[in-house]
């Protein structure tokens, strides 16, 4: 037993020397390169499982995280960004910016029940409101201008009268605001609002939108990101948009050559080089060498038995 031990510690002193030599991770990148240019030609449904990928996302276990560890790293990350990208002039390339306004300025055609889903937006409370607001605010202003001393004051005393007056009549103003949203001819003019916003938004340079966050709304940020890593409802949802994304996926790709997707032939010494810079730190790991120099030792003592027979 000690004979085996001491010969496995040796192999794993061969694989820490053997690991780390250039020829191995010369080898090594020769050997993905041409398993990455092979791969190419593969479709991707003969090389991916897409059961098993589907079971991998509805098993997966959230519990293995540390929720208040993670919130606490995606907000310092959100923090730590925020301070690298002060005063950085980080913009959207101009010809980007130019076709999706263009894009918005196609305008778009309302599908089939977009009246409907109009009209029930309408009857939100928030939004009756509103239109009470403006339009009390509209009688008042002009009651200003008719009467400059009195006016103002007495639509005040009757505040809450006129308020219930519009309120009447609002299941009316609603029909013909849907009616005006509707319309084709208001929405090109809409769309050219619409597409001036876009343009002046994406205009903007992006450090700025985090500039424009105050304080207080950063702390709520913080709490909304606290209180979503510890929802099990949300890890439902996204679990399921995930099981719906994916399924999605591969009915797109699963024809697919690998090739059309990745361009390993062209990129296939890239990617490789790629790969042995992320694979080799993790085969020097103590357990994996051992388990690597403890199967070499199995497989050269079958060998000796195999020619001893």
């Amino acid at each position: 037993m000690r004979l085996q031990r001491d010969k496995t510690q040796t192999e794993v002193h061969y694989w820490q020397r053997r690991l780390r030599s250039r020829a191995f991770k010369r080898e090594l990148t020769a050997l993905l390169r041409r398993e990455l240019t092979a791969l190419a030609g593969e479709r991707v449904r003969d090389v991916l499982d897409a059961e098993l990928v589907r079971s991998i996302i509805r098993e997966w276990d959230t519990r293995m995280i540390e929720r208040t560890r993670l919130a606490e790293l995606v907000i310092e990350g959100i923090r730590r960004s925020a301070r690298k990208r002060r005063g950085e002039v980080l913009r959207l390339d101009p010809q980007l910016i130019a076709d999706v306004e263009a894009i918005v300025r196609e305008g778009f055609a309302l599908p089939e029940g977009a009246e409907d889903a109009i009209a029930a937006i309408m009857r939100q409370e928030f939004v009756r409101g509103l239109f009470t607001d403006i339009i009390f605010s509209a009688i008042v202003s002009f009651y200003q201008r008719v009467n400059p001393l009195f006016g103002a004051v007495t639509v005040r005393v009757l505040e809450e009268q006129i308020k219930g007056f519009i309120r009447f009549f609002m299941p009316m103003l609603q029909r013909q605001a849907t009616a005006f949203i509707v319309n084709q001819a208001n929405q090109r003019v809409a769309v050219g609002f619409v597409s001036v916003i876009v343009r002046q938004i994406l205009e903007q340079p992006l450090p700025n939108y985090s500039a424009m966050t105050t304080p207080a709304q950063r702390r709520k940020l913080e709490t909304l990101i606290r209180h979503a890593t510890a929802s099990a409802k949300l890890d439902s949802v996204v679990r399921e948009a995930t099981l719906s994304a994916w399924d999605d996926v591969y009915a797109t790709i699963a024809n697919k050559r690998i090739g059309d997707l990745l361009r390993f032939e062209e990129q296939a010494g890239w990617f490789a080089e790629r790969c042995v810079e992320l694979i080799l730190p993790m085969l020097c790991r103590p357990h994996i060498l051992q388990f690597v120099a403890a199967e070499m030792a199995v497989a050269a003592g079958a060998q000796r038995r195999a020619g001893l027979q």
